[in-house]
């Protein structure tokens, strides 16, 4: 299920169908022909459906078998307003942003090998290459196969979609960077580093700006929210904060939703798992807020 221009898409393999956010009427309603299958759907500012079909060439593999197309479709009427047919040989695909239209492609044996940025007629724009795991890139699948479009480390906006590289490790001193790319020629615009012992995660976008997580790795320095502009590569910091032992772990990605809403910042887990039996209660942190400790106006403290 996905959220799009007061519509809310859902998709099921059989097919797909949409409902007025309103008023909760159904808008319209595909089924499933031959081999294809609608296997998930990307909201945002607009709506694609991610359809997957099958050769009937029983002696292929599942993944060698199978040939993707991304449809976008208008949200009050389910009218196909283009078609992407993918290459051949992709394993997954995702939807890190639905527009622009950027596509991650699955193409190897492990994770995510390259972005496809698409044009307002669904022709391929640019391709930006992964190198070979040097830049990451998560979308999560962990509780339904068919979400396509929740990529919270792929943010996407002012033309550009920003990735960080992988950790490195300089002589004891953990460091890595974000990068932009463009998204109509693929080539990097500018380069953020963490600096030595420290890690940087996207978050999202905040206009052209880029909200960014510091994370400090020597429990000296403080983490911090701060904002990365590609345009002249500063860096503003908006919060410096610390987070308790226990809720340390809230800083993986793979695991956690991290959101920066009304100036404030948020993470929160997935899914939770209770303790067994034997272990008894447990506290389990689910979701923690960090907001300013900037002192009250003079009025309002009165």
């Amino acid at each position: 299920m996905t959220l799009t221009r007061a519509t809310v898409a859902v998709t099921w393999g059989g097919g797909s169908q949409a409902y007025d956010m309103d008023e909760g009427r159904r808008l319209w309603r595909t089924k499933a022909t031959g081999t294809c299958r609608d296997s998930g759907a990307a909201g945002g500012r607009a709506l694609l459906v991610l359809v997957s079909c099958s050769r009937k060439d029983t002696s292929a593999t599942s993944w060698e078998g199978t040939t993707y197309q991304v449809r976008k479709v208008a949200p009050d009427t389910g009218r196909t307003l283009w078609t992407y047919a993918v290459a051949s040989g992709v394993r997954e695909i995702k939807v890190p942003s639905s527009e622009p239209a950027v596509l991650a492609v699955a193409a190897g044996d492990t994770g995510f090998t390259e972005l496809l940025s698409l044009d307002d007629r669904g022709r391929n724009r640019a391709t930006i290459r992964l190198e070979s795991g040097q830049y990451l890139g998560e979308c999560t699948d962990a509780l339904d196969y068919r979400v396509i479009d929740d990529c919270p480390t792929i943010p996407v906006g002012g033309g550009q979609v920003f990735l960080r590289s992988k950790e490195h490790d300089d002589g004891g001193h953990p460091n890595n960077w974000i990068i932009g790319f463009d998204l109509a020629t693929g080539k990097t615009v500018k380069k953020f580093d963490s600096g030595p012992n420290e890690l940087l995660h996207p978050v999202q976008m905040s206009g052209d700006r880029l909200l960014a997580l510091r994370e400090s790795s020597d429990r000296i320095s403080p983490m911090a929210l701060v904002d990365l502009d590609p345009k002249t590569g500063a860096e503003t910091p908006y919060l410096y904060f610390g987070l308790p032992l226990e809720a340390e772990s809230f800083t993986l990605t793979e695991s956690n939703d991290i959101l920066v809403h009304d100036g404030r910042l948020f993470f929160g887990a997935k899914e939770a798992v209770g303790p067994t039996a034997k272990d008894g209660k447990a506290w389990i942190w689910l979701a923690l807020g960090i907001g300013s400790a900037a002192e009250k106006p003079a009025s309002a403290a009165r």
